[in-house]
């Protein structure tokens, strides 16, 4: 492990807050893979990778598709980052050898790269909307740049704070983690925090029982899909109510400098107005692709709900998660045969919409990379 001691260069600049100093570092990282032909691979398929690369999997196919992306990956083509559904699936493995050989094809392939954890990418996004509306998109950086980070990052953003030290040296110390952290590979996170303290990260639960019961308690509400997305739609505003609070008390500390107090009401109406303007715009079919973060799942959900066939299972929070990073900012998008068929299906086409290639054949993988890298 490289340690990168850059202690005096931050004491040397201390204009420079360090979550300032993290999103240009951010930002440069997206800049310098923006050319990548990006391909997303869910958990089985990084799996089914490894174990061909440990010649446990005897399957041509897989060996081939891992040949073409370590090739297109040495040559800079190619880009495979993780989001922290992988990240998370893959720690569950209790193999050492099996696991071992997924994190190094995981830092050979991704190159250290992830897309940002669910709320930071979410509030990001968020973000994004408000200021392309409010200010024009030649004032914002787009999506695709600010959505990627580092594995350390993978699961949100840590930074030390409340240190013993002087405000200075506090500040320069905090920059300095950043570098550090930055320059980790996932072999050397898991050999220097330890596999079962990343294990301890908070879990999903399974609500699928839950799901089904609102499902089927609510099935004669609506008459149509786009009667039952406005309706998911509207759900997941009314959760997020408090987040969009904090968001826009956020703006306000951003452009004034000052930290708005005793104007809760204010917010919350602010909050309000934002999310009628997000259910409005897709009632008049005025948004479409953005936020990513609240129309990929309401637009998933509803088509759950509307399929009088198809249950919630227990493995779908995960893999609405896998779809949710993937289809917005991947060029390919390879997963299981069951959320292939989903996100593709003719009344959603999310494929269609965010143009990304959603597979679940590894020969068609095979056709696809092949096909990219010309």
């Amino acid at each position: 492990m490289c340690i990168v001691n850059s202690f005096q260069k931050h004491r040397r600049e201390p204009g420079k807050s360090a979550v300032a100093y993290l999103e240009e570092l951010r930002m440069a990282l997206g800049e310098r893979i923006s050319p990548q032909y990006k391909v997303y691979l869910d958990t089985n398929y990084w799996l089914m990778l490894s174990d061909v690369r440990l010649g446990r999997r005897d399957d041509a196919l897989i060996s081939e598709l891992l040949d073409l992306l370590e090739d297109a990956a040495a040559s800079g083509i190619l880009i495979c980052p993780i989001s922290s559904e992988v990240f998370l699936e893959i720690l569950k493995q209790s193999d050492p050898i099996s696991l071992g050989s997924s994190a190094e094809l995981i830092d050979m392939l991704s190159d250290g790269v992830s897309v940002l954890a669910p709320k930071e990418r979410e509030r990001m996004e968020l973000l994004y909307f408000i200021r392309k509306n409010s200010s024009g998109e030649e004032s914002v950086h787009s999506q695709e740049m600010m959505v990627w980070t580092r594995l350390p990052y993978v699961l949100g953003m840590v930074i030390p704070c409340d240190t013993c030290f002087s405000p200075e040296d506090e500040l320069a110390i905090r920059k300095s983690f950043v570098d550090i952290m930055w320059n980790l590979s996932l072999t050397e996170m898991i050999e220097t925090v330890g596999l079962e303290a990343l294990r301890q990260m908070p879990k999903m639960p399974d609500i699928s029982g839950d799901l089904n019961t609102g499902k089927f308690t609510h099935s004669t509400e609506n008459s149509s899909f786009d009667e039952v997305f406005l309706s998911e739609i509207a759900g997941i505003l009314d959760e997020h109510m408090a987040d969009f609070r904090e968001m826009f008390v956020y703006l306000e500390g951003n452009t004034t400098g000052n930290i708005p107090t005793n104007s809760e009401a204010l917010y919350r109406d602010m909050a309000l107005r934002f999310a009628n303007v997000i259910y409005h715009g897709f009632r008049l079919k005025r948004i479409t692709t953005e936020p990513p973060s609240l129309r990929i799942p309401a637009a998933i959900h509803a088509a759950i709900r509307c399929d009088t066939h198809r249950k919630y299972k227990r493995t779908d929070a995960h893999d609405f998660r896998h779809a949710e990073a993937a289809l917005p900012y991947f060029d390919v998008f390879l997963t299981e045969r069951s959320l292939c068929h989903l996100l593709t299906r003719s009344d959603l086409t999310l494929d269609q919409i965010y143009k990304c290639t959603v597979i679940a054949d590894p020969l068609k993988a095979v056709e696809e990379v092949k096909k990219a890298l010309g």
